[in-house]
């Protein structure tokens, strides 16, 4: 089945449509992060229960990683991964290790890092593993949600390539995007991954053997990015994207 539903169709009043917050403490916030203001459509800040990670101005493609439980004003020599030779597009932290984080440059590398005990204390310029094969600037990385030493990233060659990280080394390629990758999730299992396209259509591939087993054609008819989740265990796909008039346009595909 599919579900469709237009935002603009219809209006539903809000109880809450009056009610504010109150803003935060400044104790309570993370301030004097001099963020970065490279653009993409790409996540610009993860955490995990230790840490967030966020993209910071300055040479070599730095990231600062902060302790959630550390908040206030950020020093100006905040300590910084800084490993990379251009900007850093994406990272993402090790769902199997709170001190493991990957991150996606625009040098066209991969690079995985271990976080200190109790977090950074001074800059971080030596990678666990550095991978390289990419032909383009790599912009979207995702950790395997079953498999600890899996990792897959997207790029701007138009492949996603699964690498071991123990290994340092890559363990399959996948071509057939005529266009830029525009998001990819694992489903629950990790058995397949699903990948949608500036050309709007949804592949949903298997990672073992690199193949794209099915496709959904035009998604959404809009040219504006699509984003994509797979709903937990259930074997449902949720797509965000847009309408031919620019309207936002979520779909729960079977």
């Amino acid at each position: 089945f599919l579900l469709d539903i237009k935002m603009s169709s219809f209006v539903r009043s809000s109880k809450y449509r009056h009610v504010f917050a109150d803003a935060p403490k400044a104790d309570n916030t993370f301030s004097n992060l001099r963020l970065s203001t490279v653009t993409g459509d790409q996540s610009y800040i993860k955490s995990n229960g230790k840490y967030f990670a966020v993209a910071v101005q300055g040479g070599g493609g730095p990231f600062a990683i902060v302790n959630l439980d550390k908040p206030g004003k950020m020093a100006s020599d905040l300590p910084v991964v800084q490993g990379h030779s251009s900007a850093v597009l994406d990272f993402d932290f090790n769902p199997f290790h709170d001190h493991m984080i990957a991150s996606a440059s625009d040098d066209q590398s991969v690079k995985v890092w271990g976080i200190p005990d109790g977090g950074l204390k001074s800059n971080l310029v030596e990678p666990l593993v550095d991978l390289r094969g990419h032909n383009r600037k790599v912009t979207f990385l995702k950790f395997h949600p079953t498999a600890s030493n899996v990792l897959a990233s997207v790029s701007a060659d138009h492949t996603v390539k699964l690498w071991d990280i123990e290994k340092g080394s890559e363990l399959n390629s996948l071509g057939g995007h005529p266009e830029l990758i525009q998001d990819l999730v694992w489903d629950y299992e990790g058995n397949n991954y699903a990948t949608s396209c500036k050309d709007k259509n949804i592949r949903i591939c298997d990672a073992r053997n690199a193949s794209v087993t099915s496709t959904i054609t035009t998604a959404h008819e809009g040219a504006k990015s699509t984003k994509i989740s797979y709903l937990g265990s259930k074997n449902l796909l949720l797509t965000v994207g847009f309408t031919k008039q620019s309207m936002r346009q979520f779909k729960i595909w079977d």
